[in-house]
């Protein structure tokens, strides 16, 4: 993990932490000091804004802030603010992260308990870096592995034989199930449980239904970050996995034997079924479904709900139950919301006709 200045900061370090990335290209104006990053609307005098858009321009004159990060296009409306520091960026909204990341981010490190409280439960055999976090009634089971900058916050569970790597959060009430891989500079915020078994039955000829153990695992792989109360189950035999740089909203759930490569994006309330293999960049918004040992290629976006029955290997968005490229998905439901006054001519013609057929009697 980087290690940043923390506010109050001069611009010039500012530039200094991000030009090589290519993220600031410039900045223009005095050296000033920053004590602070808001939004545009609540700005002061000594804060840093981000400025990605026309519509904020006159907000950002008015406030007269230390610094503001913008597009080179926008850079000339700031010419008057002889004040504040100007830098251009290639990417406002990509910055806004970026720099509240580094400069302005919530430090879990500064905890209101000892490193290690004293109420946690922590088994004999399990290897923790020294600088590790353990909040209050957390539990750390057998031959578990934790990694340097880790935090365990209050009441979750890290069941036996689990490995977390580097900079890894885990918020409270969290439970981790046995054997399952976390990966480095990995968020798991409350709630979620990652690793119990997956829904797995088979049917006897009287409709009752018998257990199939779930006895594979979870291999959660780099910067990934999941939203509150999610849920991945276990795999059957070997591995759900989540690939690197994926971020999950809150109330997703994830079956066995699923495969999400990376940087994929899963919104608040989506189900993916089991064995389900998503590929990168893949977008899920809000409530999608996923059914059970569908493929979905790279650089798909569902949207509107989306209820997928089959596979999806074109890129583009989609759309609908079952799932349509968007276009299409569009003009069937404008076509939808025309029904009722296409029934109502329907029923005309029919009259008509009538008609026309008595009077040739």
């Amino acid at each position: 993990m980087e290690n940043f200045s923390s506010l109050p900061i001069q611009a010039s370090q500012i530039l200094v932490d991000f030009k090589s990335s290519g993220l600031l290209e410039s900045m223009q104006g005095p050296d000033t000091l920053i004590q602070r990053i808001d939004n545009v609307e609540n700005a002061t005098a000594d804060s840093l804004v981000f400025v990605s858009d026309a519509e904020f321009v006159q907000a950002a004159l008015a406030a007269m802030p230390a610094a503001i990060v913008t597009t080179k296009k926008l850079t000339e409306e700031f010419t008057s603010l002889s004040q504040s520091a100007v830098f251009i960026c290639t990417n406002v909204k990509l910055a806004h992260a970026k720099l509240r990341s580094a400069y302005a981010d919530r430090d879990l490190g500064q905890h209101e308990w000892e490193q290690i409280h004293p109420s946690a439960v922590i088994h004999e055999s399990a290897e923790l870096a020294n600088d590790v976090i353990i909040a209050p009634n957390a539990v750390i089971g057998r031959n578990v592995q934790i990694g340097t900058g880790s935090i365990i916050m209050a009441n979750s569970v890290i069941e036996e034989g689990v490995r977390i790597g580097a900079d890894t959060v885990i918020h409270p009430g969290v439970v981790i199930g046995y054997n399952n891989e976390i990966g480095n500079r990995v968020i798991i915020k409350a709630g979620c449980t990652i690793g119990m078994e997956g829904f797995g039955f088979a049917a006897d000829k009287s409709g009752k239904n018998h257990r199939i153990p779930q006895l594979g695992k979870v291999v959660i792989e780099d910067d990934v970050v999941f939203g509150s109360s999610c849920n991945v189950d276990r795999a059957t035999y070997t591995e759900t996995r989540i690939g690197a740089g994926c971020k999950f909203d809150a109330l997703c759930h994830i079956a066995h034997n699923v495969v999400i490569d990376e940087d994929c994006l899963i919104v608040a309330q989506s189900g993916v079924a089991g064995t389900v293999q998503i590929g990168k960049r893949v977008i899920l918004s809000g409530q999608t479904a996923i059914s059970d040992h569908v493929v979905i290629g790279d650089d798909v976006i569902l949207l509107h709900r989306a209820g997928v029955i089959s596979d999806i290997k074109t890129p583009g968005a989609y759309a609908g139950i079952p799932t349509q490229p968007l276009r299409k998905y569009f003009k069937n439901v404008t076509v939808a919301h025309q029904l009722i006054e296409l029934r109502k001519q329907v029923q005309k013609l029919e009259k008509k006709l009538t008609s026309l057929k008595e009077a040739e009697k």
